[in-house]
């Protein structure tokens, strides 16, 4: 024995084929509106989605360039260090512990500047709903707080900065001074390919929240062109719509289940 139909898939069938069938005709029903406003939406999130993605690719394809022109220039201050090896060892020596205390600083004082942008975005929404001056009160002084930190700290590390400077600038005559001046540029150039880096992972893992929400948009858009396309369907058989390829469903929705 034969299963019977579901109405249900019937039904969509129906819709599916008449968004094709009718779309534009005079006897079209007023619920293809509907349908035509969902597959706008739908198009507009995966368009959106698309772009999001396109602009991951982007930022990827764009560190890689930037990573591949950073080992070449890498390369030829390395070649210059490797020359004068014993005069930069020995001053890399006496700076060693700062530049472990300038790396650490540089870490907390990229942390206090994230936090401080994430209090004002807080503090920003508690004054628009909030009226409760005791909290807005502990906010400022929260954020006050965490300004002079971030002040004590970028000073600190400007003081850092100032120190290694000072001990990698060769002085008149100082032997190994290619060297010294071929170790700074590295450093300089390992400092910022850090901070690119950084910058970077905050980027993509931005981006990569704004794909997973665009995503969810698409499938809530699908879902309601889905159900566009069902109450056409039921909309086309309640009429019984005169069309060659659409007719032969009435009876078989007439049987189903």
């Amino acid at each position: 024995m034969a299963k019977a139909e579901s109405y249900n898939d019937l039904i969509f069938q129906l819709g599916d084929l008449a968004r094709d069938r009718l779309a534009g005709k005079p006897n079209c029903p007023r619920t293809m509106d509907r349908v035509y406003r969902a597959e706008q939406a739908l198009g507009a999130r995966q368009d959106e989605l698309a772009a999001l993605e396109q602009q991951m690719n982007d930022e990827d394809a764009s560190w890689q360039d930037y990573l591949a022109q950073y080992e070449e220039r890498r390369a030829v201050q390395a070649e210059i260090v490797k020359k004068w090896k014993k005069a930069v060892d020995a001053v890399e020596g006496q700076i060693k512990t700062i530049r472990k205390t300038l790396t650490s600083r540089r870490a907390d004082l990229r942390y206090a500047q994230h936090a401080i942008k994430k209090m004002e975005a807080k503090h920003a929404d508690l004054e628009l709903t909030s009226q409760d001056e005791a909290k807005l009160a502990t906010s400022r002084d929260n954020m006050k707080k965490n300004r002079l930190q971030t002040m004590r700290l970028t000073r600190e590390v400007e003081e850092l900065e100032r120190q290694v400077e000072l001990a990698l600038t060769p002085k008149p005559g100082q032997p190994g001074a290619p060297g010294l001046v071929a170790h700074k540029r590295m450093l300089d150039m390992e400092d910022k390919m850090t901070a690119r880096k950084e910058a970077l992972d905050q980027a993509l893992a931005d981006l990569d929240a704004a794909i997973a929400q665009k995503e969810d948009e698409v499938k809530a858009a699908d879902e309601y062109l889905e159900q566009a396309l069902f109450l056409l369907g039921e909309d086309v058989y309640a009429q019984r719509i005169a069309d060659a390829q659409l007719a032969p469903f009435y009876p078989r929705l007439d049987r189903a289940q």
